[in-house]
């Protein structure tokens, strides 16, 4: 057992978080332990996860506790192998890497069922991945509504909705909520957000 698996270390870290959390007046972004609440509340169970980013994989492996399939794309090398190998026993766990740009039209179209996606996939500092973009949200929108007639229902997740203020130049590369509205709309998807997550959802 790591140090960062240990019960114990995962409490007071959250314990941490959460305290932060309240001195910032409860504002985004929420701990992860939130977060992941969020993720399994509104997602369908007994589905497949495809989930963009995997960095430390602390949601893979939640996520993959109530899934059939999590598949997680992770476009960083080194994070890649990483979670390849603390994941290599889990069968129902697929690291896959790449870009989700370049992966999800060769994934979309062989999966079925009840889909849940998690779209992290974004440059956040550290050793996150930095593509030509700050965030591919909108050629995986694009991706899962070609694909989304295939599936029996859907709920996609789309993370740290404040940052999607195109007219902030921090987030210039960020599409407006606008966006994310027009498209849950045109796929016929019930839509709110929560805990800055923005949740499109088969009715």
């Amino acid at each position: 057992m790591t140090v960062k698996s240990n019960p114990i270390y995962r409490f007071l870290t959250g314990l941490r978080d959460f305290a932060g959390w309240v001195k910032r007046g409860y504002a985004a972004p929420s701990p992860h332990f939130i977060k992941s609440a969020c993720l399994l509340r509104n997602g369908f169970s007994d589905a497949t996860w495809i989930e963009s980013g995997t960095f430390l994989g602390q949601t893979t492996q939640l996520l993959a506790r109530n899934a059939i399939r999590v598949y997680s794309i992770e476009p960083d090398n080194r994070l890649f192998l990483q979670a390849k190998a603390l994941f290599s026993k889990q069968e129902n766990i697929k690291i896959i890497n790449g870009t989700s740009e370049d992966v999800f039209p060769e994934l979309l179209p062989i999966i079925s069922g009840d889909i849940n996606f998690w779209l992290d996939g974004h440059y956040s500092g550290g050793v996150t991945f930095k593509g030509a973009k700050d965030t591919p949200i909108i050629d995986e929108l694009t991706y899962i509504g070609c694909n989304i007639n295939r599936y029996d229902k859907v709920c996609v997740l789309v993370d740290d909705i404040r940052c999607f203020k195109p007219w902030v130049s921090e987030y210039s590369s960020y599409p407006s909520v606008e966006t994310l509205v027009e498209w849950a709309r045109k796929h016929q998807l019930a839509w709110h957000i929560e805990h800055d997550i923005f949740i499109a959802r088969t009715i």
